[in-house]
């Protein structure tokens, strides 16, 4: 027995001795899925030694308390069943395992326990919030630069403050102002179709021709950039709000109550929503866009 393998045996005993909860099958897919691609990219020295037992020591963890769950990884031929839906699952099952050997050494174990304290600690806000982060997170431009790696805490920040900046009620009078996402970043087909909102700045984007394909949309303030990623649906979180003004949609344009908003190229509708910060979403049939409008 290798070494490796006597340190995912004792993690297993360890697992099953402390959580009466465990899953072995979970842990035994863990360690033949992301542990061998993280054991295969170190180079077998003392210290990619203690890398590879803190990485295990944290999935015991990650598993006990249930942070990852059965069907984010792939066992044999089977591919997954889900994407990973919180940072912690993310990070561990997707991201750490190719990325850490590409770090400096000294910055691996640091940067391993500020991924649990940070996927951890976004257990304690609201579900919602958890998976815009790992869906956010797992975007291209972050999952393949090693550089965004090490820069956890300043694109958890970024990510946060596009999400939780405080928006006021909006008073619906005016002026507004109208831009458009283009959400051929999520996906170069995809097809906005009905769309309703998870949160005041955050909107749920289904595509029209596929049930189970959904894009997470964070709406910056007015000139603040939008954040959109591919997601499961983020499901209607805000409760019914009898304040918000009727929102319809017309030829080119958007009636915000009695106030018609022309939309730029817009032609046919189909879908839109409101939310109490002052926006309005809508989608149109012959276009990849998202048209936001805004009012203060």
């Amino acid at each position: 027995m290798t070494d490796l393998e006597a340190l995912a045996t004792h993690h297993l005993r360890e697992g099953e001795r402390r959580f009466s909860r465990w899953d072995g099958a979970l842990f035994e897919a863990l360690v033949l899925g992301p542990g061998k691609r993280l054991a295969g990219n170190l180079d077998g020295s003392e210290a990619s030694l203690r890398i590879f037992e803190a990485w295990l020591g944290l999935v015991v963890e990650a598993i006990g308390l249930g942070y990852i769950r059965p069907g984010v990884v792939g066992e044999g031929e089977t591919p997954r069943a889900r994407r990973p839906e919180n940072l912690v699952e993310l990070l561990f099952v997707d991201v750490l395992p190719d990325k850490l050997p590409t770090l400096p050494v000294e910055t691996r174990l640091g940067l391993l326990a500020k991924a649990w304290n940070l996927g951890e600690g976004l257990f304690g806000e609201p579900p919602w919030l958890n998976l815009c982060v790992a869906a956010a997170m797992a975007a291209p431009s972050t999952s393949s630069n090693p550089g965004a790696l090490l820069d956890l805490e300043g694109r958890l920040l970024k990510i946060l403050d596009a999400a939780l900046a405080p928006r006021a009620r909006s008073t619906w009078k005016g002026p507004f102002s109208v831009r458009t996402v283009d959400l051929r970043e999520v996906e170069s087909a995809f097809l906005p179709g009905r769309v309703h909102f998870g949160a005041p700045t955050l909107v749920c984007v289904h595509d029209r021709k596929r049930p189970d394909l959904a894009a997470g949309v964070l709406l910056g303030a007015r000139g603040a950039p939008n954040l959109a990623f591919r997601s499961p649906c983020l499901a209607d979180k805000i409760e019914a709000d009898p304040s918000l003004p009727t929102v319809t949609l017309g030829q080119g344009v958007v009636y915000v109550s009695d106030t018609r908003v022309p939309l730029p190229h817009w032609k046919r509708g189909h879908s839109v929503a409101a939310s109490r910060a002052g926006l309005v979403v809508a989608t149109a049939l012959d276009s990849q866009r998202l048209w936001l409008v805004e009012s203060p």
